[in-house]
């Protein structure tokens, strides 16, 4: 599978000006599907998830709303909107919450960085109740976010 068009940022400060320059992505349908065939390969509950949405470990509905490769520090970051985030019994199973970030670095975030070639040395993933536009702050919307080193082909929790 191909991730085409999938920018690298030149710098943290471009991807949080949201200005619309080379790190962000701007999703076309067509890759959308893409990214949509490789995610589904995760769902656990295969006819219940929709054409952009996987089923994560614990059960919960994951939409895929963008990625950013952070060239600086060599990081791919992956953004879900993830709606049970919002839900208190959803997001005090930090194990539940911990299995499912990772299912996402291990599944479309290293198949992204097999498929671009580069030696990238992290995922950053992001679970929203919401969707929010990538460097802005929403201080209604419950975000979870969690980094993880690549090493060996595998996703390991990186303390900071």
């Amino acid at each position: 599978m191909t991730w085409p068009g999938l920018p690298k940022a030149r710098t943290a400060d471009r991807l949080r000006s949201g200005d619309g320059g080379p790190g962000e992505l701007a999703i076309a349908a067509g890759w959308r599907m893409a990214v949509s065939a490789g995610l589904l390969a995760l769902a656990l509950l295969p006819g219940r998830a929709g054409a952009d949405t996987l089923v994560l470990p614990s059960g919960q509905d994951a939409e895929f709303h963008d990625a950013y490769w952070e060239e600086d520090s060599g990081t791919l970051r992956l953004r879900y909107v993830v709606p049970a985030v919002g839900d208190d019994a959803y997001a005090r199973d930090h194990d539940a919450v911990f299995a499912d970030m990772e299912s996402l670095c291990a599944g479309p975030g290293l198949a992204m960085i097999e498929d671009d070639g580069n030696a990238w040395d992290g995922v950053t993933v992001t679970m929203m109740a919401m969707a929010v536009e990538f460097g802005h702050t929403a201080p209604d919307v419950v975000q979870f976010f969690e980094a993880f080193l690549v090493q060996d082909g595998n996703c390991i929790w990186d303390e900071f």
